[in-house]
């Protein structure tokens, strides 16, 4: 029985070394992914926060720069709310949610063709304070993990468009 359960386990190893697992994102790797984001040419955004937003994209999608010539075009556009949360007796809130939206459209510069569009939604919180400045600086960081987290949802949905556009 022992044996059974070795033989099993070698042959299972196998089997899932075979499966043609490969990770998207791998640092020093030539893989397509790489290959195919070095080919995008991320256009500005508006306002200060479509700076650092446009500023992770291409640190995610293009840490080695671009390659020549530039075959695809990412166009984002973002909007801004905020929403008072958990408002006193006194009409006053003391936390507020901050809901970023982008949509991006993916197209190919030669052709001007639309290949994919989407879009990515983060809510996140702070706290309002009774100090303007630590309110400001609350909502900034606020505002920087919100980015984070769009950066990376667009690049994974990305990831997952040249996956399938590869077949």
């Amino acid at each position: 029985m022992l044996w059974y359960k070795i033989i099993t386990s070698v042959f299972l190893c196998f089997l899932i070394t075979g499966c043609g697992f490969s990770p998207v994102y791998v640092k020093n790797n030539k893989s397509f992914f790489n290959t195919q984001f070095s080919y995008i040419k991320i256009d500005p955004i508006q306002d200060r926060v479509g700076q650092k937003l446009r500023n992770e994209l291409i640190k995610i999608l293009q840490p080695t720069g671009t390659a020549s010539p530039l075959k695809y075009n990412l166009n984002v556009t973002i909007s801004i709310t905020k929403q008072a949360l958990a408002i006193k007796k006194s009409e006053l809130a003391t936390r507020s949610n901050l809901i970023i939206t982008a949509n991006f459209t993916l197209t190919e510069i030669e052709s001007k063709k639309s290949l994919t569009t989407g879009n990515s939604r983060i809510v996140t919180s702070y706290n309002i304070l009774n100090e303007v400045y630590a309110t400001k600086i609350a909502e900034q960081d606020a505002q920087t993990r919100a980015i984070s987290e769009i950066s990376r949802d667009i690049s994974d949905k990305l990831g997952v468009f040249f996956r399938y556009q590869k077949k």
